[in-house]
Formats: structure tokens, sequence, C-alpha cells
């Protein structure tokens, strides 16, 4: 009985200190984390270095300036310039056609703009003549039947102005004195009806004999006298030639004239609106003789000026229509009839005088020079691909070459292909010595970025919540600035560009990786696996009635 009572304390004993065991190691390894974790840091130091990425793809190349030759109307060829593989200069004349209806609607239409125009600068010349002015100074002898209120037209004679400041007179001399009279001698005038006499000159002495009422052969000669305010036209006068005994008259009286003379016309048409001066009266040169009106006048040359306009139009589409009918090289380049037939030579069916429609397609001229690559571009890349940008050209027929190009243009219309959208990028390629055919299949690699010495970082030393990205920095000390903030630029899958906040050879510390073991529990609260009991305390072989061991199980 008692032997059985100790026991039973003995087991209760044990049985405390093994709870008590369990509950240290318990508390003991709470404070620390359940998992086994092995710290694996390391510092990177901040270098320069380059990042770069591209997108390729693979095409036909093709001429950048190409332009076919194509004929634009119904036609008959006048002159035919072309031959296959044939170099051309920007301008040379290619083909020339023949169309008489259209040449002939060009020449009728500049007929007609021409006789417009002529019209235009009568009315306009009308409009500068509104003011009638004296052409030189005189007497004035205005028209009869010219008042006010005349109306007048271009033709319409407004009156004569004749110069009184020298007359003129034909006398008849008897022949045998006559003939030995020399241009510029004296001739004695004596005035009929006035006690007046002047000195003329000879000017003329006519060759032609003529005779008197008694028979006498006589001679005109013609004298001009200077008038000294004493003259007038239709005075009547004789003329003496000698001296003394051996004077000779003038078989008769004859009235002075007035030696320049010169009509007015209106050279408008029109009302006269003031006359300045009455008939007879003495003007001078530049004096302002009469003044028209014409209300229509403005109006007229409106419209005719219109009637101009329109016909300029219509000059101008028929000249284009002939131009058409000359085709020209559009730029220095090689002709080839290939572009419209590959297999057969075009030209050949089109020699001079034969007949050629509308949209025939004679071959292309293309320029060499530059070549271009169009090609397709994935949807999700489009925005990464911009004007401008190099790109490095590969020609599968030329082994062991590349070629730079630069990209000119993207495609802003998309073509969907089994669902996939690409967009056309065109890389031109320049090409100086032909090397590059037309239709040769090439790759072109576009750099869609492509920077050279700049700050990298690894991309995984970075951390960025909320826009803001910060790194951990390795101080002098050799403490640690957590989430130190920078700026970055571009990236790649493995490094980023530090555009502030870091300097080459600062050390950033990469993110530590934590290895992690479970544990299992043991029965009864102990922390089990490869660990096992806390100290004092053995795994055993098997399980058995006394003592508390660990293995197939204990019992109490």
């Amino acid at each position: 009985m008692n032997m059985n009572r100790k026991k039973k304390w003995i087991i209760v004993v044990v049985a405390a200190m093994l709870c008590g065991a369990g509950t240290y190691y318990y508390i003991h390894n709470k404070s620390k984390p359940v998992a086994a974790a092995t710290g694996q840091q390391s510092a990177m130091k901040v270098t320069k270095g380059a990042i770069s990425s591209s997108i390729s793809g693979t095409s036909q190349l093709d001429a950048k300036d190409k332009q076919n030759i194509v004929i634009p109307v119904d036609a008959i060829i006048k002159t035919m310039n072309l031959t296959q593989n044939q170099a051309v200069k920007k301008g040379d004349v290619l083909v020339e056609l023949s169309v008489p209806s259209t040449e002939t609607n060009l020449k009728e239409a500049q007929v007609t703009q021409q006789q417009l125009e002529k019209e235009l600068a009568e009315l306009q010349g009308e409009q500068n003549h509104m003011s009638i002015s004296a052409s030189m100074s005189g007497k004035l002898t205005l028209a009869s039947n010219l008042d006010v209120g005349s109306q007048v037209n271009k033709t319409t004679k407004i009156g004569t102005i004749s110069d009184t400041s020298q007359f003129k007179v034909k006398l008849a001399f008897p022949l045998q004195e006559a003939v030995q009279l020399q241009n510029g001698e004296n001739v004695e005038l004596t005035v009929d009806g006035y006690l007046l006499s002047k000195i003329g000159t000879v000017s003329n002495v006519s060759h032609e004999m003529k005779a008197d009422t008694n028979g006498n052969k006589i001679v005109d000669v013609e004298v001009l006298v200077t008038n000294d305010g004493t003259l007038s036209a239709g005075m009547k006068v004789k003329g003496t030639i000698g001296s003394g005994d051996s004077k000779i008259e003038s078989t008769e009286l004859v009235a002075l004239d007035y030696v320049r003379t010169t009509p007015i016309f209106s050279e408008a048409s029109g009302t006269v609106k003031s006359l300045k001066f009455k008939d007879g009266d003495t003007v001078k040169q530049g004096d302002l003789i009469a003044t028209l009106f014409n209300d229509d006048l403005q109006q007229n040359i409106i419209s005719k000026q219109a009637a101009i306009d329109s016909q300029k139009i219509k000059v101008d589409d028929a000249q284009q229509k002939v131009n058409q009918l000359t085709i020209t090289a559009p730029f220095d380049g090689v002709f080839s009839a290939d572009f419209a037939n590959s297999k057969s030579n075009v030209l050949r069916n089109y020699p001079v005088g034969a007949q050629i429609t509308a949209n025939t397609t004679l071959g292309a001229v293309a320029s060499l020079s530059t070549m271009q690559l169009a090609i397709a571009v994935d949807e999700l890349d489009l925005t990464s691909v911009k004007v401008g940008q190099k790109a490095v050209v590969k020609v599968d027929a030329i082994s062991g070459k590349s070629f730079e190009g630069e990209v000119t243009s993207v495609s802003n219309v998309g073509t969907t292909t089994n669902g996939v959208t690409t967009y056309d990028a065109v890389v031109s390629i320049p090409n100086p010595d032909s090397v590059l055919k037309y239709a040769m299949t090439a790759t072109a690699e576009i750099y869609i970025q492509d920077k050279k010495d700049i700050l990298v970082v690894p991309i995984q030393a970075i951390t960025t919540t909320k826009g803001k990205s910060t790194v951990s920095l390795k101080k002098a000390d050799g403490t640690v600035e957590e989430q130190h903030e920078i700026k970055t630029g571009i990236r790649s899958k493995t490094q980023v560009e530090i555009l502030s906040g870091l300097a080459e050879g600062d050390e950033v510390v990469m993110p530590t990786r934590k290895a992690t073991t479970t544990n299992a529990q043991m029965p009864g609260g102990f922390p089990g696996g490869e660990g096992g009991p806390p100290a004092g305390f053995q795994r055993g072989e098997g399980g058995g009635g006394g003592g508390f061991q660990g293995g197939g199980g204990a019992r109490p």
C-alpha cells in the first residue's frame, strides 16, 4: 500500500518536472522566429554602364522615292524617250503625247483672254483720259458742235491747237530766178492791206514747174516767217527777192498758214462736264481744256476684270491638260519597265505614233540612293517606336554586313491578323553605292532605348512604393540608410538608370534572402521535428512502461 502511494508521488513529481521543462522550452523559443532564417546580405556599387532594348522585323526593301509613269489620257505617242533600265535626271522628257482637241482648246482660251485683257486696257485708258489737256502751246480751235453736255467717244475730235510762233507760205516765182534760190536765203514779205513787211527764209524750192495765167514758167518756193505777234494765219502776203533794180516779186498774193497743228481727241467715252477755254483762246502745253464723266465706266472695268479672272481659270485648266501630255522624270533615278511587268517589256507595245489609253503604266522611276523597309510593330510596342530612332538593317543576300537606318514614319492605322494588331514602321537606309536592291529581304532592328555611360544599379536593389523609388544606401561608417530616395530613368530586364540620388561608387545593399525551415510540434504540446525535445530528454527506440522517453509512445 505504502509502496503504491510512493510510486504515485514519484510519478506526480516527474510529471511536474516534465511540464515545467516543456513550458520553459515554449516560452524561450516564442521570443525567436519559429522559422530558422539564414541572412545573406551583399552590397553592390553604383557603376556606369549602358542600357538598350530593340524591336525587330523582317520585310522586303523598297525604293524610298519611286513614281510610276502612267499615261493620264487617251492619246497618240508623239515622242518616246524611255528604254529599259535607263538612268534619268529630274525634268528629263520621258514621253510626249498628242491630243489635238486639248491643244486647240488651250489656244482658243488664250486668244479669248488676250482679247478681254485688251478691252480692259482700253477701258482703263479711258478712265485715265477723263481730263483733256493741251499737248502743245498755241491757238485753240474748238469743234463747232462741242459744248458742255455733249456726248463724246474715243473718236470724237474736241478741236485743234495751232502753233502761232511761226507761219509758212508758198510763193510762185519765175523759173529763172527761183532755181537760183538756196534754202535759208531771205525773202521780204509784204502784208496786203497793212504797212507791214517781214523777213522770211526759204525752206524749200519745188522741183515741179508750172505756168501762170500768162503762160510764164513759174516754181513754188516755200518761205518760213517767225511771228512777232503781228501776224496771223490767213493774212495774204507777197514776196520779193533781190534788191534795187534786180528785185523780183512773186506772181500773186498767198495766205499765211500754220507750220504745226495738232488735233485733240477725247480718247474716252462720256459726257463733256466742263470746258476751260473758248474757241480762239491761246493755251499753253499742259493746260486743262475739258473734263468728262462716265458713270458706267468703273462698272464696265469691274465686269471686264471678272471676265478675265474667269477666263484665266479656263486657260489654267487647259494648260494643265496640255502639260499632262509631256511626262518628265520626277527626280534623279533609274527607269525600269519591270515595275509595270517584270516578265515582258511593255515599251515594245508603244512606238511613236501608236494610240495609248489612259492609266496605262509604262514602268516607274526609282531612286536607289535611299531604300526603305516597312516592318510590322506589335501594338504593345507601338508607343516605344518614334520617328528618328536609329536602326541596324541586315540583308539576307549580303552576309557579314549591316547598314544604318532611321525610323522615318510610324503608321497610325493598324492591321489585324488572327487577332493580332500590328502597325507599319518605315526605316530609311542610305544606299549611296546602290548595294541594296529592290525587293531584297532584310531585317531591321530598331533601338527603342539606347543609353551609354549612365549610372546603373541592379533592378532588385530598388523598391518602388506609391511612385517613389528607394534603395538601402550603405554609408561610409558601415551603417545603412533605409529608404534612400532616388530618381530613375530607363530600365532593362536587369538594370535601372539612376538619374539622381546616387553617385558613381556609392554602395547599395541588396535585399536579404531568407531560407526558412518549418518545424512540426510533438504530441503533448512539445515542438517536434528534427530538433526533438529539450535537453535532458532523449528519443527512445521504442515505448515502454518505465520512464518518459520519446519513442513510439509513453504511457503513464
